[in-house]
């Protein structure tokens, strides 16, 4: 499909949250990605920041494809080798003694803004305000959204 197919089926089909950039990326490589046009871009955002090694690195999607001939999703009922070992090793390089593992930036922050009010009102009485700062963005949840500063 090229671009022009994509977006308006896209705007047909899919709820809108916020605006979008009327182009259709189909693949990345690196810095690099291309859209159904066949165009290339250098992507400076890293996909908002989650590419922070470049789409498609050769030892990632070696990793990806390993895990998958294994086990696609397990729910956190059970105990994950890999999140064990992955947990293990950040709390050997940093001050934590734990870890909470989220599916997004915006479940990290509900989970911060729980955590501070918990220790806030445990530790400091009454202190369970949470300070952002203007032009913040946080997430799109309800508490991520009242702690974002801007109103859209």
């Amino acid at each position: 499909m090229n671009n022009r197919r994509v977006v308006r089926l896209d705007k047909k089909y899919v709820m809108h949250t916020y605006s979008r950039i009327p182009i259709a990326m189909e693949r990345g490589e690196g810095v690099r990605i291309w859209d159904s046009d066949g165009k290339e871009y250098l992507d400076f955002i890293s996909g908002i920041g989650v590419n922070a090694v470049g789409h498609c690195h050769p030892e990632i999607v070696k990793a990806v494809e390993s895990q998958l001939k294994r086990l696609l999703h397990c729910s956190n009922l059970y105990h994950i080798n890999p999140q064990t070992k992955l947990a293990e090793a950040l709390c050997e390089v940093s001050f934590a003694d734990k870890v909470f593992f989220s599916n997004s930036g915006a479940e990290a922050n509900e989970a911060a803004i729980k955590l501070a009010r918990r220790f806030g009102s445990k530790l400091g009485g009454r202190r369970y305000e949470i300070i952002t700062m203007k032009g913040s963005f946080h997430g799109r949840t309800l508490a991520t959204l009242k702690a974002t500063a801007q109103t859209k």
